[in-house]
């Protein structure tokens, strides 16, 4: 037995430990809501009234995050099923050598390569995934690039790849949990209901371009004030943490997501969303900014 003194001071060590697991992982549970999964948000964004269109915009230097090139355009739109559940769907197109035109890669990007990114995602009317593809295709040429298949079988979330490149074909086994949310890191996701500031939870993203699948830390961690649409809106600034990744998402006081930042090497990438009615954006030449 070891003295009084050492119990006592183990016993107060295991108290102040248990306090501060509390404080962190279950309370912010119970005071802040749940988070939102993958039910609410295909709920919410089937609330729009037809698709969403998003700019995809560069921004060539770092220190001057405002002046913004516009190198593809987005739609993204959550239907309701037949059976009640909900399909996610989105069309990008992005101008790939106009992305890294100011990159050491421009040379090897060449000119005109335009990709055609297509995602689906079939979800339950109890709000859990039931599968999805993406299709990366070149504008122009019928045979697909690449394509992302994932399947959930007994809380198993199966993902095989398909590629020209043989070494990205593969395939791979996650646990999913009910209603857990899964994205691909080029679609953004139309609505983020219910946030607060100190919520967290954890998300699978794929990365729409290589099939790989990573797990992102998600974290609520302010309110600030951001310029769109020319006005000065509030919004919850929303961090997406995998690896040594950092994505941020800003979404209004509503849940409307407005932005999306996702860094990629030597680019930094931004998805705008565009207010009802704005024309599809068309890629901009490198030498001219948006501001």
């Amino acid at each position: 037995m070891p003295p009084r003194l050492v119990s006592l001071a183990i016993l107060v060590y295991w108290m102040v430990a248990a306090f501060f697991l509390l404080t962190w992982e279950v309370l912010p549970e119970l005071t802040l809501g749940y988070p939102p999964d993958l039910r609410t948000i295909a709920t919410a964004a089937g609330t729009n009234p037809g698709p969403v269109t998003w700019a995809i915009e560069v921004v060539d230097d770092r220190a001057k995050p405002d002046a913004r090139r516009t190198v593809g355009s987005a739609t993204t739109e959550s239907l309701r099923a037949a059976d009640g559940g909900y399909r996610m769907i989105s069309d990008i197109e992005l101008d790939a050598s106009g992305l890294l035109k100011r990159t050491p890669l421009a040379a090897v990007a060449g000119t005109d390569v335009t990709l055609s990114i297509e995602g689906r995602y079939d979800v339950s009317p109890k709000g859990d995934l039931r599968s999805f593809e993406m299709d990366v295709r070149t504008l122009g040429i019928g045979e697909n690039l690449l394509t992302v298949e994932g399947k959930v079988r007994d809380g198993v979330m199966e993902v095989s790849t398909r590629a020209i490149a043989p070494i990205l074909n593969r395939r791979m086994k996650f646990p999913y949990e009910s209603k857990g949310v899964v994205y691909d890191s080029l679609r953004p996701l139309d609505r983020l209901p219910g946030l607060q500031v100190g919520q967290r939870w954890d998300a699978k993203v794929v990365n729409p371009l290589t099939g790989a699948v990573e797990t992102a830390r998600v974290t609520v961690e302010k309110r600030t004030l951001i310029d769109w649409n020319g006005e000065a809106v509030s919004a919850f600034e929303v961090a997406q943490t995998a690896g040594p990744i950092k994505a941020r998402t800003w979404a209004a006081l509503d849940g409307t997501i407005l932005r999306q930042q996702v860094p990629i090497p030597m680019v930094d990438m931004i998805l705008e969303r565009l207010p009802e009615g704005a024309p599809k954006p068309v890629a901009e030449p490198a030498g001219e900014d948006r501001r």
